[in-house]
């Protein structure tokens, strides 16, 4: 049964999270994603994170996570061979992705203005830190950066304390989102017009992109929201996560009937909390139409409720509460087992080198017709070298020139891997 997007050739030139995770998405459509790799190869292969455990000769988690399923092309693309087999690749592709600053891709030969000219069905998808235009187009980014820049960390963090960036490589994964969503549309267009173009978008943009409302509600009523720890700083009502007598934690949305309302008191022995006139509608509650009367004090209450039972009589309670949103918050050991995720294959099993069986984000998206199939493992370095360019029409002399052209440069490219969104 064919995938989604089987059939439709990809090539990758990218490095990090942001590139890198937009080729990973036509991957898991089935595409035939082709990452093109400096000799010394994509430089998060080597990175390491905190609290390693790898065996030594792994592939790194950054690697893996956003390079499942891609065919690795070990090229030196500076070297006349290296470049003509680029240029062969993109005469057969449909789609490049890259976020190499753009400096980089013109020293590459892939000036971004002129790639469609030169191939005018390719669609090439470009992401970089803050934008393709403004002073600050071709400045140098990490995920933090953009975080910082996009007003996120503004929002993340105590009450009254410092900025904290989320979690997560949030700015990058939004950048990539992005960047597949605009590259999907391009090639829809392409469908209609014949012609491919350039599609541009960044790491800024999806900080944005994921903050929509909150900015919206900044700029129309001229008052910046601000971080409020536990709680989001546009919702108000009970909504945020509470600690239990245990030390877990619970996030609560809401109660959104009056029996469910009445539930969660009775089950904490303070049925008087029930008859709080200020608060006895799921609409005064949820402060949809003004801020509830009392609001600290209603907060209060409800970290008081949560402190009074354990995260297991909560978690047993609140399961037969059907009217109640909630959820314990779950750290990674727990979203790994989650039987939800594990039904929907959102977390699947894969085999690595050296590492062996490991599990993996899978492709989050369901196909009726063309299901998706569970994700492949990440390519070696150059694994696919040979047989592609064989497939190009490269002689074996050719082919084992540019291998050698890749090898004898190899070590001494740090400043290029580096050189990227």
């Amino acid at each position: 049964m064919p995938q989604p997007l089987q059939g439709l050739c990809v090539i990758e030139v990218a490095t990090g999270i942001q590139g890198p995770a937009g080729g990973l998405h036509f991957a898991n459509m089935g595409a035939d994603v082709i990452k093109i790799e400096p000799p010394s190869g994509e430089i998060n292969r080597y990175h390491r994170g905190i609290n390693n455990s790898l065996p030594e000769g792994a592939f790194g988690s950054q690697f893996v996570a956003v390079n499942k399923g891609k065919r690795s092309v070990c090229l030196d693309v500076h070297t006349e061979i290296g470049a003509s087999a680029l240029e062969k690749m993109l005469v057969k592709a449909d789609l490049l992705v890259s976020n190499y600053r753009a400096p980089a891709l013109t020293r590459m030969g892939l000036d971004l203005t002129a790639l469609t000219a030169s191939y005018p069905r390719l669609v090439v998808g470009h992401a970089n830190g803050f934008g393709p235009l403004g002073p600050d187009a071709d400045k140098a980014m990490l995920d933090g950066a953009a975080q910082a820049r996009g007003g996120l960390a503004s929002l993340s963090g105590p009450e009254g304390g410092v900025p904290m960036p989320p979690g997560a490589t949030v700015a990058d994964t939004a950048g990539a989102m992005l960047l597949a969503l605009a590259c999907s549309t391009a090639l829809i267009t392409r469908s209609i017009t014949g012609r491919g173009q350039l599609v541009q978008t960044s790491s800024l943009g999806g900080q944005l992109w994921l903050q929509m409302w909150e900015i919206q509600h900044s700029a129309m009523t001229n008052t910046p929201l601000v971080r409020n720890g536990e709680h989001h700083p546009n919702i108000s009502g009970p909504y945020g996560v509470y600690t239990t007598a245990d030390d877990g934690a619970i996030l609560l949305v809401t109660t959104m009937t009056e029996d469910a309302w009445s539930a969660f008191w009775i089950f904490v022995d303070r049925p008087e909390i029930v008859l709080r006139e200020e608060w006895n509608t799921p609409a005064k509650r949820a402060g949809f139409a003004s801020v509830p009367e009392n609001l600290d004090e209603l907060r209060q209450l409800t970290r008081e409720a949560f402190q009074s039972k354990t995260t297991a009589q909560w978690e047993e309670f609140l399961r037969g509460q059907p009217e109640t949103i909630w959820e314990r918050v779950r750290g990674h050991e727990d979203v790994l087992t989650d039987p939800q995720n594990l039904a929907n294959d959102y977390i699947v099993d894969i085999d690595l080198p050296v590492s062996g069986r490991t599990k993996t984000v899978g492709s989050l998206m369901a196909f009726s017709d063309t299901p998706t199939g569970l994700p492949k493992t990440a390519p070696m370095l150059g694994q696919h070298t040979a047989s592609i360019l064989a497939d190009l029409g490269f002689t074996n002399a050719e082919i084992d020139t540019a291998t050698a052209d890749a090898e004898s440069t190899r070590g001494g490219m740090l400043g290029t891997l580096l050189d990227d969104d």
